[in-house]
């Protein structure tokens, strides 16, 4: 029994079809159907259950399939673990991602991260305002990407980028042709604004910076996301404001100049000074 034969088995035990598992795993169906006679062989139960129709796994296969892919895992874990010689001890890094940080310079910092340590598995996830501090305490994530403001007292920061506020309205939009939009000029459109329940503190700040202009905003719609924001813009659901880097364009959406100028200051957040932290923190 090794592993190749394991994998092929793991395939096979997902699809539930022999000629589908034998084309993933690059041998041919008589192939796939003598390596689970010999896994059964070795084994000393039946795996799978076949009939004319269907493929199912019998009670034994099941606990076979949840062994082998334990096996597997720990196989990698070990592959990787020698590839970089197990010198820094770093596995893995998981970043979490709050709204407004999904910009080049964290794409910069991740590369640059991966140079050093190019079999760490890194993965990145979206955060609520709320959740920052019980996923970093949890364990959750590694470290956060958020807005200055947004993190909560008593945990470990570092300053990474700023990033100009800008107005994104619809293609075709009365203000397109502008060189910068105000508040003031947003008065009375339908505006896309940070969900009040998953950005408690960036809906806040953001309707009192509205209110300095004397107005209420007529809200068309709350968003949790960038990717949402844009996609609502482009659909002239309404208006709206994201920090963006020059150079940033989406169909359908014309991203303006903010007057005045208003730079969101983004930081790298965490609680566990982790080797895999560590290292990051020597990049900026």
């Amino acid at each position: 029994m090794n592993l190749k034969n394991l994998e092929s088995f793991i395939v096979l035990a997902e699809e539930l079809h022999f000629g589908r598992a034998a084309q993933q795993c690059g041998i041919s169906q008589p192939a796939m159907s003598r390596l689970l006679s010999d896994l059964e062989k070795q084994v000393g139960v039946k795996l799978l259950d076949r009939s004319s129709r269907d493929v199912s796994l019998t009670t034994g296969g099941q606990a076979f399939l949840d062994a082998a892919r334990q096996a597997t895992a720990q196989m990698d874990m070990g592959i990787r673990a020698a590839r970089t010689s197990i010198v820094d001890g770093i596995d893995r890094l998981t970043v979490g991602m709050m709204l407004g940080a999904a910009q080049p310079y964290v794409g910069r910092l991740i590369r640059q991260f991966k140079e050093l340590h190019p079999e760490t598995r890194i993965s990145l996830c979206y955060l609520d305002e709320r959740s920052i501090g019980s996923a970093l305490s949890s364990g959750e994530i590694d470290v956060a990407v958020a807005w200055e403001v947004s993190i909560p007292v008593g945990i470990k920061h570092r300053y990474l980028a700023s990033i100009p506020l800008s107005v994104l309205v619809p293609a075709g939009h009365r203000l397109e042709k502008k060189e910068s939009v105000g508040f003031e000029d947003l008065r009375g459109e339908p505006m896309i604004i940070p969900a009040r329940d998953r950005q408690p503190i960036i809906y806040n700040v953001y309707r009192q910076y509205i209110a300095e202009f004397g107005f209420e905003p007529t809200i068309a719609i709350e968003v949790a996301t960038h990717y949402d924001l844009f996609a609502m813009v482009a659909g002239k659901v309404g208006v709206g404001n994201a920090p963006v880097v020059e150079g940033i364009c989406y169909p359908g959406v014309s991203i303006l100049p903010q007057r005045p100028v208003l730079d969101l200051k983004y930081n790298l957040a965490w609680i566990d000074d982790s080797r895999s932290v560590q290292s990051l923190l020597t990049l900026f």
